[in-house]
């Protein structure tokens, strides 16, 4: 046998050997764990939230204003469906509709912890209400579900706060260290007057959460279907967020003789030459992460590619990039949400304006994706701006092993049966990215199994997901 070949043959060996090796090493740390407690159904919370639902706190836009009226409504709404909270725990008003409650626990050395929520919700277009099912704001329940804007994002997640302490209230319980309840009312426009100002509260009162959980994952039966049992997300991390503006300004005219090309001809090229593309991927370490729980129950070759990323990542990202929500986590996100051009239908426009909307990887910045924008228009008839008006970086990230982490799977474990709990990465942004300065853990996460329709059409919750969420919550509530 030849040298050289003896060399590839050996080489082969060895590279398979490896292979291998981290492969039977890539073994699940999930618990199989059963559920160890019984959910009762709570139809009365069903009816509190159908109730909520039907008080239209929407939040249109930074710049537009809110009908206070409906505010005001679900202040008093809070009031007389939770008197016990109202009555025994200290209570402060932020920019007069977001709310802190303080219940103080046994243990006032122990450092706090944070419970959040908004009660804002997006609105609802008006050309895409005749495609509910049930109107957009009727709460409606149907059978085991509740149908309407903010069943899902984020009412459903206040209610269930609000019915465990209540709950908890009525059997004079006393939890073992302290807990705020922090209620924001602008989270749907980036959070600025909401939970940015109690933020500052709690830093100028130097007040240092031990753990802060908010929205974000959830559990999930369909996304990982070769796993074969349900996977609870908790994201350990956020992508950033950031708007940029593009816009072109050719003179107009009428619209019987245009030029060869107008100010909405050149925008349009500009927004496909962006969509064309990609910002370069990366697997952050809650990613990675996600990829390694998962794959550790998957078929072999998953097992094999992620347990060898050294040489398999390519192909690992492609795999993630043939799904929208995978793809979101392995990219910062560019895409084109508001267009306007035109008075008239026979006025050729002068100006032409779009905005991109980025959600932005951990390890890259604002100020890559307007370089990546401007590369990839090359044409300098295009103005790029970057808004500053609500720009936020990707966050930091807590790390699987921190305390507050292992809680949570706990929990999880007891009211999701054969559940395996992940880290992941949140595509999407939360009021809890202003604690994370302060806390050194912050963590995003609710109970909901396979949520529908949110941001969206149909959004709708199950009663027994809002069961299993204030059941969560009371186990939250009784950790030391």
């Amino acid at each position: 046998m030849k040298t050289p070949f003896k060399i590839v043959l050996v080489s082969a060996i060895a590279l398979f050997a490896v292979l291998l090796f981290n492969t039977f090493s890539l073994k699940s740390t999930a618990s199989a764990a059963s559920s160890s407690i019984k959910i009762p159904r709570d139809d009365s919370a069903a009816l509190h939230l159908s109730e909520a639902i039907q008080i239209k706190t929407v939040s249109f836009g930074d710049t537009l204003p809110i009908d206070t009226a409906e505010f005001i409504k679900f202040r008093l709404f809070m009031e007389r469906t939770y008197p016990l909270m109202h009555a025994k725990l200290e209570k402060q008003s932020f920019n007069e509709f977001s709310y802190v409650f303080k219940w103080n626990g046994k243990d006032t050395s122990m450092a706090p912890y944070v419970l959040m929520a908004h009660l804002d919700v997006v609105p609802v277009e008006a050309i895409a209400e005749s495609k509910w099912t049930y109107p957009s704001f009727s709460g409606k329940i149907e059978k085991d579900t509740i149908w309407g804007r903010g069943a899902v994002d984020d009412k459903s997640s206040a209610i269930a706060i609000m019915e465990a302490t209540e709950q908890m209230l009525e059997n004079n319980f006393t939890p073992e260290r302290t807990f705020y309840f922090c209620f924001g009312h602008d989270e749907e426009i980036a959070g600025k007057r909401g939970a940015n100002i109690i933020s500052q509260w709690f830093k100028e009162k130097n007040i240092n959460p031990a753990f802060v959980l908010d929205e974000g994952g959830m559990i999930d039966t369909e996304k990982f279907k070769d796993v074969q049992r349900p996977v609870a997300v908790i994201a350990t991390g956020e992508k950033g967020f950031v708007n940029v503006d593009i816009s072109v300004a050719i003179p107009g005219g009428h619209s019987s003789q245009p030029e060869k090309e107008t100010a909405i001809d050149v925008l349009n090229k500009a927004i496909v030459k962006v969509r064309e593309k990609q910002m370069p991927p990366i697997i952050s370490p809650p990613v990675k992460s996600l990829l390694e729980k998962t794959a550790a129950e998957q078929s072999f070759v998953k097992k094999i590619a992620i347990a060898n990323m050294w040489l398999f990542k390519n192909l690992v990202i492609k795999g993630m990039e043939e799904n929208k929500q995978t793809n979101a986590m392995v990219h910062t996100t560019l895409v084109p949400t508001i267009f306007k051009a035109g008075i008239k239908d026979n006025v050729i426009p002068s100006i032409a304006n779009a905005t991109f909307n980025s959600r932005i990887l951990p390890g890259q910045t604002s100020d890559d994706v307007v370089n990546f924008v401007k590369n990839a228009i090359n044409d300098e008839r295009v103005t790029v701006k970057k808004q500053t008006i609500s720009l936020m970086e990707a966050s930091s990230s807590t790390p699987s092993n921190h305390p507050s982490f292992q809680m949570l799977e706990s929990i999880t474990q007891k009211i999701v049966p054969n559940v395996l709990v992940s880290p992941y990465l949140l595509i999407g942004a939360t009021d809890s990215r202003y604690f994370r300065p302060f806390s050194d853990a912050v963590l995003n996460f609710t109970p909901m199994q396979n949520a529908k329709g949110f941001h969206g059409i149909d959004e709708r919750i199950g009663v027994t997901d809002l069961s299993r969420m204030i059941s969560f919550y009371k186990l939250v509530l009784a950790e030391k």
